[in-house]
This record gives structure tokens, sequence and C-alpha cells, in this order.
């Protein structure tokens, strides 16, 4: 397995919650960033020599990728298939936030190659997304949806947020009713979390709004689960349901399984080789960074790069550990992981994994390939128990 990932961090309004690396206002460096993304591509070939592999998964996310015009988006996949190789069965992923859409440009954007469209609708409610400070309405919200059936997109997923400043489980469960009217193939849930240095946390500070209600939010989230299984959709990750396995988000999988990928642009990160790598985050630093680099690198290091860390083996279990964990499913193959690390995580791990069955929050489960690690049904509402386990 392995995966391709494009930080696009262009935005044309910052949302309250945000606190991403993502720019407003200068699009004008959109077209000169997707050439140095391509030089980007091409100088991390050239490291890796024959020893890379072709993508199985590909992931355009921001900030708004919907922002890139799609021959912009057909220039990166081209010059990442000339250069590395895509599956011809990979799932070609692209976040896309209501309002900057069109009918022509979702079909120009199914030409160019994307098959699955990740839909950044977090409300259907008008006044959640004024408080959010999305740039869309409910309306453009439900035009979005209607155009990308038109399109053929039929992988389409829905993000929504839950926990809002003054939300109430009624209104949230509307909320989950429009979303599933529309039968997305896949639905990622998030908790709103107050960021330090937001504009929502200043509102908050201010008392312009509420504290977020905790205990609301975990009734919320309970109410996910019950609704959206009555519904058909099966939970397979803390966040996220799909309506079948072949639905559910390869791209994301592959960083809960730990397996390899790159990151191509500002602020991207890596795991490759062993290693782990962080581009630099401004974007005019990036573009003359990758442009003006001339020396070759070893794999899997690129110009752009700020930062770069060797994971250490303990280090690379105890994340594919606890990042497994997050798949509510299937958990930890441990198949999987005697054949990566040649060790059983039942003995690397033994006094972590009873520690956390004394507490009911894992319990080994037996699928077609073996014994897996997971999260019981208690666990997966306290995950966060069972992950500091592993940090």
């Amino acid at each position: 397995m392995f995966s391709i990932y494009f930080h696009v961090p262009f935005c044309l309004r910052r949302c309250h919650y945000c606190d991403f690396i993502t720019y407003a206002g200068q699009l004008d460096f959109l077209p000169g960033y997707v050439d140095a993304a391509v030089q980007e591509i091409r100088q991390l070939r050239l490291a890796a020599g024959n020893t890379a592999t072709a993508a199985d998964t590909v992931y355009f996310g921001g900030g708004t990728p919907s922002l890139m015009e799609a021959c912009q988006v057909a220039k990166l996949l081209e010059e990442t298939r000339r250069t590395f190789g895509i599956r011809p069965t990979a799932e070609i992923s692209l976040e896309a936030n209501p309002g900057t859409l069109n009918p022509r440009k979702l079909k120009e954007l199914r030409a160019a190659g994307v098959n699955r469209l990740s839909l950044g609708v977090q409300s259907f409610s008008d006044s959640e997304l004024a408080l959010l400070g999305r740039i869309h309405s409910r309306q453009q919200a439900e035009e979005s949806i209607h155009w990308a059936r038109e399109a053929g997109f039929d992988r389409l997923s829905l993000d929504l947020i839950l926990g809002l400043p003054g939300q109430t489980l009624e209104a949230w469960q509307e909320n989950l009713s429009s979303a599933v009217s529309y039968r997305p193939e896949h639905l990622s849930v998030y908790s709103l979390i107050v960021e330090e240095g937001t504009a929502l946390e200043k509102q908050i500070a201010d008392g312009l709004l509420p504290e977020p209600d905790d205990d609301v939010a975990a009734d919320m989230y309970e109410l996910t689960q019950e609704f959206l299984a009555q519904a058909g959709y099966t939970q397979y990750e803390i966040s996220n349901w799909a309506l079948e396995e072949s639905f559910e988000s390869r791209h994301n999988k592959a960083y809960w399984k730990t397996t390899p990928y790159l990151g191509i642009g500002a602020a991207a990160h890596s795991f490759a080789g062993g290693y782990r790598t962080e581009n630099m985050p401004g974007i005019q630093d990036y573009i003359k960074r990758v442009q003006n680099w001339e020396s070759g690198l070893a794999f899997p290091f690129s110009p752009a790069n700020l930062n770069r860390a060797k994971v250490e083996p303990y280090t690379q279990m105890q994340e594919s550990v606890l990042l497994g964990l997050r798949l509510t499913r299937e958990g930890v193959t441990l198949s999987e992981f005697a054949r990566r690390f040649g060790q059983d995580a039942r003995q690397v791990f033994a006094a972590e994994i009873k520690r956390l069955q004394e507490k009911q929050l894992v319990e080994f489960a037996q699928f077609p390939d073996g014994t897996h690690l997971r999260l019981t049904q208690r666990g997966v509402l306290l995950g966060n128990q069972a992950f500091m386990e592993f940090v």
C-alpha cells in the first residue's frame, strides 16, 4: 500500500474554527504552487530511483482543493502517473467546499480522474454555518450534492461537525436526517474542538458564544452511532461510517494502518522509508525552495522539507497499535503487525493490553485472517483512554 497526499492550502476565507495551515487571499500564487508541486513530485521520484511503487490512493486535501481548476488537478495526476504510477483501481479523492463548485467544474474533475468526492457540508443549518464561518449556505450544499451525482460521482462523502456552541440534540438529529436523505456512500462526523487562536475561541472568550457542552456532545455521538446504524451505515473508524466496506476511505485507512505515504505541497507530511518529514508551511517559501533546488536528495527527502526525523521501530509499533485501534470494525490485525515488525503485539504490549482489558476497553476478535485487537463498544466511547497507553 502506497499513498500520495497533495496539500492545497488555499481558502477564500478562513473558517472560525480552523487551525489548519491554510491561507486566504493568496489565490494569485495557485498556478505557481501547482508547478512547484509538479517539480516536487519529480524530485522525489529521482530520489526514489527504482524503489518506488505505484500509488494505491491519491488525496487532495486542504484548505480548499476545489479552488483548483480541473486542469490543474489533471496536471498533478498526470505527473504522479508519469513519475510514480497510479494503479488502475486507485482511489482518487478530492475535498470540496460547497460555494466553490458548479456543474461544469464537477464534470471536469470527474473527467480528470477524481473518483471520490469529500464534500465539506459541516451542517445543513444556515445559522450553524454562519457560526462556523463557512462560505456556503444549506441550499448551496444541497445543490453541490445534486451536481456531484449528475457529474457521475458514485463515491460521495459528506463531512459534518457536532457539538457546536448552543447546538441541541434535536438540531443535530436534523443534520443527520438531512445527510442520510441523500444516501452518501460515506459520512465523516467530527466533534468540534475549540482550538487556541481561532476566531471561535475569541468569540467564546468574549462571551459572544457559550462554551460547547461536552456532555451534550457525547450524547450527540451516541445518537450518531444509533441513527446511522439504523440507516444502514457501518461505523469502521471513530469518526467515519460507510454504507458498505467498499466505500470506506482507503486513503485514510492507509494512515490508520501506518502504511507509507508521500505528502506533496506546503506543510505536507510524509512517512516513508522509516522517516517522517514535514514540509515548510509558507506558500511562497515552498515555491522558492522547490524551484531553486539543484542537488539530489535521498528518498524520501524533499527539498521542501522543514523537518526530518527517523522513526524508531518501537515508536512505529506504538503508532501502529494506537492508530489501528481507531479502526472500530477491524482494529489491529495481529498477523500484519507480526509480518511487519517480526514480533507479536500481544507480547510487545502485554502490560498495556492487560490494563485495557481490565477496563473493558479492548477485546480480541476472530477474523478470516486471524486474531485482531480492537476497541469494545465502551472503548469506542472512551477511545482516548485506550490511545494514551501507546503514547
